[in-house]
């Protein structure tokens, strides 16, 4: 009997050490098999136009909208662009991210009505969601406007695009009381043509002023 256990025991041996070295061996090859590495996610447009996705666009879905960007402002953390199909208007935020590309934006559409560029109107307004405090404002502009110029409560003047008949620019504040008091239309010698004006603040959507003779 104890010959037969010194047997067994003899033969066990090179069995674990078998199993002993099949198992690093194992080992050896998960460590040295590369890893999968986890998908790259796509990056964002680099078209602000296109990072708009903008509604009813899609010809190949049946979409039957032609929109054309009309004014567009921009600057290093985002752009705001404004787009026209027959009378439906959107309004496009859209953030730039580190890499140069878009990764957020938000639109808001609705009708509006053309004035056949006579009057100066106030037709876009709400907040910037940038680095800085500032009020997002836009709306007509009469023939002859060369520039337009935003008068906030604090007494501070910031330009306008102008383009194609429309205006859009940041009114920049630093008191979330301080609102939009004056918009100003000028022609090209500097010479105001239209204006709206309102010390207790003007609200979008209000009267348009028409342009003077």
């Amino acid at each position: 009997m104890e010959g037969l256990s010194l047997r067994k025991r003899s033969m066990l041996r090179p069995l674990l050490v078998v199993a002993a070295l099949v198992v690093v061996a194992l080992v050896a090859v998960r460590i040295t098999q590369p890893s999968t590495p986890a998908p790259t996610p796509e990056p964002g447009p680099v078209s602000a136009i296109e990072a708009c996705h903008l509604p009813g666009s899609d010809v190949k879905g049946g979409g039957t909208y032609q929109w054309q960007l009309v004014v567009r402002l921009d600057s290093p953390q985002e752009s705001d662009l404004v787009f026209l199909s027959g009378s439906d208007r959107v309004v496009c935020q859209t953030y730039r991210d580190s890499d140069g590309t878009f990764d957020v934006s938000s639109t808001s559409g609705g009708g509006y009505e053309a004035t056949a560029g006579n009057v100066l109107t106030y037709d876009i307004g709400g907040l910037s969601d940038s680095t800085y405090s500032a009020q997002l404002v836009g709306g007509q502009v009469p023939y002859g406007t060369a520039s337009v110029d935003v008068v906030t409560t604090d007494g501070d003047h910031h330009a306008a695009a102008v383009a194609n008949g429309w205006y859009l620019g940041w009114a920049t504040t630093i008191d979330p009381t301080d609102g939009v008091v004056e918009i100003d239309a000028r022609d090209s010698t500097g010479k105001v043509i239209a204006r709206l004006a309102d010390p207790s603040g003007l609200q979008a959507g209000g009267s348009a002023a028409p342009a003077s003779t």
